[in-house]
């Protein structure tokens, strides 16, 4: 059964979008942290990133940056929160691959729901020894 947002780009749920391409369309949130909270999904359903074809992934960059643009823009923030939950264990809603892209203001009381702690050297040291024989 097609993802939620499949059904969306499909038209057989209503969205508000804002822009679509061929590979990328971003369309409102509808249940927003801020006003002008986008999603930014892409046309072919995939669960995690890792999982789009390259050209749908070379195409993420320039949609990204001009999408983070027109929010500024249009919300008048200073800044954005441009969040990827890859899975569910990561606070994936949708097994659809998606970025949210969230308006910030100074003062606005959100916070991005990471906590982070003391690494030490030799645990980084090993991490970073894990992380490069993945990357080969």
């Amino acid at each position: 059964m097609p993802s939620v947002f499949s059904r969306i780009i499909a038209g057989a749920i209503p969205g508000r979008f804002v822009c679509t391409s061929e590979r990328w369309v971003a369309f409102l949130d509808i249940n927003p942290v801020a006003d002008g909270h986008v999603l930014l999904v892409p046309v072919h359903e995939a669960p995690r990133i890792q999982d789009l074809p390259a050209e749908t992934l070379a195409d993420l960059g320039p949609m990204l940056a001009r999408l983070t643009a027109a929010v500024r823009a249009a919300t008048g923030c200073p800044a954005v929160n441009v969040i990827v939950n890859d899975g569910p264990e990561a606070g994936q809603e949708v097994p659809h691959a998606h970025l949210h892209i969230v308006p910030r203001f100074a003062g606005d009381g959100q916070r991005v729901g990471l906590r982070h702690h003391a690494a030490s050297a030799e645990s980084l040291d090993a991490m970073q020894a894990k992380l490069q024989a993945a990357w080969r």
